[in-house]
């Protein structure tokens, strides 16, 4: 069976959320979310996945090797042009070709932009990268990257959280 690279992302901004507007009238607090900025969020968020999708399956068939399968985690912010720079692994794999395919394909994903107005160019963005063989082993990996994106979140409370970008 051949392994196949899989997106994943949770399409939460995690530093900040969509803009809202709170009305305070007497004995009532309401918050209204503007649909505008939460739909404009949600199809940049697709687009983006759909882009991180294709430069992965672009950047697996060089490194094309069906026994690797494993999960990366990609941090990085974006310049001015909107492109990846500052990319680093934040969870590598075990697999040597994993992080190679990982790397390669949030580089070579080309500009974001345009942004949507709540999310700025030099945040920090994480796209999470899985190569598995079948849903099953999928699941099981993103599970483990769950588990430890918890604990990284609880570690890093006051520091600039990521945005994670791809899901699949």
């Amino acid at each position: 069976m051949h392994a196949k690279p899989v997106a994943v992302a949770l399409c939460a901004c995690l530093v900040a959320p969509v803009a809202a507007e709170a009305r305070q009238g007497p004995g009532q607090l309401t918050v209204v979310a503007p649909e505008k900025d939460a739909a404009n969020y949600e199809a940049w968020t697709g687009r983006t996945a759909a882009r991180l999708s294709r430069s992965i399956r672009n950047a697996s068939w060089l490194y094309r090797d069906a026994s690797s399968t494993g999960y990366s985690r990609v941090q990085f912010r974006l310049n001015d042009q909107g492109k990846p720079q500052d990319v680093e692994l934040a969870g590598p794999s075990t697999s040597r070709n994993i992080n190679r395919i990982s790397m390669r394909a949030v580089k070579a994903m080309g500009s974001l932009h345009p942004l949507p107005g709540n999310v700025s160019a030099n945040r920090k963005f994480e796209a999470w990268i899985i190569v598995a063989r079948d849903d099953t082993e999928k699941e099981g990996m993103m599970s483990a990257l769950r588990s430890q994106y918890r604990a990284q979140t609880m570690a890093q409370a006051e520091k600039d959280r990521p945005i994670l970008i791809a899901q699949r």
